[in-house]
């Protein structure tokens, strides 16, 4: 029951999370600000494992166990978030929150190939709606291109996120730490980002304002809050279920970001609703047919 608990709250700290986050994206460049995301989360969660029983583990834990660890950082943190800000850039919090929706369908399709595991005709149905869901909001941008209107850059995150839980279960078999996985996790993705800043000259010039500092510590703080919430629910329960949980964060940042963002982009329409109803509806139905 606990891990259930666990993935309910990653649901919503992480709902909570993309709306601050859309704020910030209004306010800075979406890579400098993933960056200085991931510094914050890491710090705060470093703090926390150091001074915890888990500090221990670090050094009796198996290379393979701390790669899977590194890489499923690189892949959540260090592609995910940047689609994630791109995306929110894009379309806006409240669609971006639905597409990503598609990420349990993707982590059971994955979790199949990959171990095996049967499809029965069910998932069928749940990937006609996500399907569905994903051309509904599409349908309700105003690009002349067509494959402009695809929400490539929230896809894009629901595959990364999809994939992720993966490489955390291959990294927990050798240690069962979710705390020390995430840090090592976060600590890789953001020496990825450190480099990649580093590389790129257009993005040094362009620094963080000073008026977002106070939300970028607030979002820092959720966010790593819901990523310990999130691996330990790994650790508890099968992978599907605790995505298909953590989808509670759909519906909270479509409630939240047009009273934090505050933008035309925000606002509550029927398409955003029938899109999150019908992504979520394939999502659930994908999960409850494992």
């Amino acid at each position: 029951m606990s891990g259930i608990v666990f993935a309910i709250s990653a649901g919503v700290s992480f709902g909570v999370f993309q709306a601050v986050n859309r704020r910030l994206n209004q306010m800075a460049d979406v890579f400098r600000v993933t960056f200085a995301l991931l510094v914050v989360a890491a710090a705060a969660l470093g703090v926390v494992t150091a001074s915890s029983s888990a500090a221990t583990e670090v050094s009796r834990a198996p290379l393979r166990s701390l790669l899977f660890f590194a890489g499923a950082g690189v892949v959540h943190f260090f592609f995910g978030w940047t689609f994630l800000g791109l995306s929110q850039q894009r379309i806006g919090a409240g669609k971006t929150g639905v597409v990503i929706a598609a990420t349990p369908l993707i982590g059971a399709i994955l979790a199949s190939l990959v171990l095996g595991e049967s499809l029965p005709i069910v998932t069928g149905i749940g990937v006609l709606l996500v399907v569905g869901g994903v051309m509904t909001l599409s349908s309700g941008n105003s690009d002349s291109l067509g494959w402009r209107r695809v929400p490539w850059f929230g896809l894009a995150a629901a595959v990364a996120w999809g994939t992720s839980p993966l490489l955390i279960r291959w990294g927990l078999e050798g240690l069962q730490s979710p705390l020390v996985g995430v840090t090592v996790g976060m600590a890789a993705a953001a020496a990825c980002y450190a480099v990649a800043l580093l590389t790129n000259r257009n993005a040094q010039r362009m620094p963080i304002p000073a008026r977002a500092f106070g939300w970028l510590l607030l979002a820092g703080l959720i966010v790593s809050m819901a990523i310990a919430f999130q691996w330990t629910a790994y650790d508890l329960i099968p992978v599907a279920p605790a995505i298909s949980l953590m989808q509670l964060s759909t519906p909270v940042v479509i409630l939240v970001a047009p009273l934090i963002a505050g933008v035309e982009m925000e606002r509550l329409t029927v398409r955003l609703f029938v899109g999150m109803g019908s992504v979520m509806t394939g999502s659930i139905l994908v999960v409850l047919s494992k």
